[in-house]
């Protein structure tokens, strides 16, 4: 895959399983940087960072439930700065 990410940054809410897990994965693999969100499973998060940062990219899990308004501020501050 070519890196036609680099320099990008991705958030992706419920990324720490199914679909949400698998679009990490590849934009990690093209080269972004990946924000993930999970609500309960940090263990679940964590394999899929390893997985973000075995292809030389940097990984951010953040606790939120992204139904909450709050939450979604709380993650793109944390995300983006």
């Amino acid at each position: 895959m070519t890196n036609s990410l680099v320099g990008k940054v991705a958030l992706v809410t419920g990324g720490s399983r199914g679909i949400g897990a698998a679009i990490a994965r590849k934009l990690a693999g093209a080269g972004a940087n990946v924000a993930i969100t999970y609500v309960n499973s940090r263990s679940k998060a964590d394999e899929v960072l390893a997985d973000i940062e075995s292809n030389g990219r940097r990984g951010l899990a953040v606790q939120a439930d992204s139904a909450r308004q709050m939450a979604n501020e709380q993650i793109q501050e944390k995300t983006f700065r």
